[in-house]
């Protein structure tokens, strides 16, 4: 009960400390689209007249004092009003409900991916630390970090779709479904999903086709970061004295790994996996560019191609929230595995 009480005053206060944030996000952005130029073209297009474009202006309140727009301003983001997006030719909420699924649905597999790849290779390196598969790991968190996104992007094509012909180039799902018309449409927007909820299992193994490049693209780099951290994390773990203490009783190896050091080990890797999403939706613009995966990465590409302000400033919002939402939850679960952070 007492643990319980503990761990919800300290998620009132991490909620209370988010305040500050999303008050200084929001001053940064409407900075910025008063320092890009014309706020006005944020809410105009190319079809309204003189007249309609200074009742917009008096709409926003762009003729009064800059804390007054910004008031303005604020009042709208809350209320969904986040501007027009030209590149899209709708509203930018729209916009982004419009392009979220697919590089939400990118990411997540993307995570899961280097979660689980990432702590797997860290955890094994440590065990076999200074042994081929050591080094063997090294060389590839190496390459992983160091290689550009969008270089591993066409490195991965020219394999596996020019010379071996194993994978799509591009898209979410193959043209033959497009053709027929049985595209997932109207549904989650999630085509794994939508694929399952219409049965559909070939369907759902074509769409997970098409998702393999793009998310070992984005993933790899993650991967190469929580491996090193998991790996460092893990060695640490191990020098401890009750991992010493408990292979001094005599239980097995695996049961010390798996059950002990494991979990301790994994406290440093959280905070690392809540940065590194972040991560994942900013390497999604050229990941998305590459493998024209109909995403917001690649829609917000070409926002910044058109000098499309509203949706750049639209997709930096997002991602800025995004950011905010799962350093939260990063730091809940970071207070579940380690209960002495809750008492600082």
């Amino acid at each position: 009960m007492v643990v319980r009480m503990g761990l919800s005053r300290y998620i009132i206060r991490r909620l209370l400390l988010i305040i500050p944030v999303i008050i200084g996000v929001s001053l940064i952005v409407f900075t910025l689209t008063r320092v890009a130029g014309d706020p006005v073209t944020a809410y105009v297009n190319e079809k309204m007249t003189d007249s309609q474009i200074e009742l917009v202006r008096e709409k926003y309140h762009l003729n009064d004092s800059i804390w007054e727009q910004y008031i303005a301003w604020l009042q709208g983001v809350l209320q969904g009003d986040w501007g027009w997006s030209k590149t899209a030719s709708m509203p930018v909420t729209d916009a982004i409900a419009y392009y979220l699924p697919a590089t939400f649905e990118l990411a997540v597999i993307s995570m899961v991916m280097s979660i689980f790849v990432g702590i797997w290779l860290g955890t094994k390196s440590a065990i076999k630390k200074n042994k081929p598969f050591d080094h063997t790991t090294r060389v590839i968190s190496l390459f992983g970090v160091s290689i550009p996104v969008f270089l591993l992007g066409l490195m991965l094509l020219l394999v596996f779709y020019s010379e071996l012909h194993l994978f799509p180039i591009h898209g979410r799902i193959s043209d033959s479904y497009i053709i027929a018309g049985t595209e997932p449409s109207g549904m989650t927007g999630f085509y794994l999903v939508d694929s399952l909820l219409l049965g559909n299992l070939p369907m759902f193994a074509d769409v997970l086709w098409h998702l393999i490049l793009p998310s070992l693209t984005l993933s790899l780099a993650i991967i190469a970061i929580i491996l090193r951290v998991q790996r460092n994390s893990m060695l640490e773990v191990l020098g401890l004295d009750y991992v010493k203490t408990a292979r001094a009783k005599g239980l097995d190896e695996k049961t010390i790994i798996n059950v002990h050091a494991r979990k301790n080990a994994l406290i440093p890797t959280t905070t690392i996996i809540g940065l590194a999403f972040g991560t994942l939706l900013g390497g999604a613009i050229l990941t998305e560019s590459v493998f024209a995966w109909p995403g917001l990465g690649k829609w917000s590409a070409s926002s910044i191609e058109a000098m499309d302000t509203a949706s750049i400033m639209g997709f930096c919002l997002l991602v800025a929230f995004t950011y905010v939402i799962v350093n939260l939850v990063v730091d809940i679960l970071y207070a579940y595995l380690d209960p002495r952070i809750r008492l600082e």
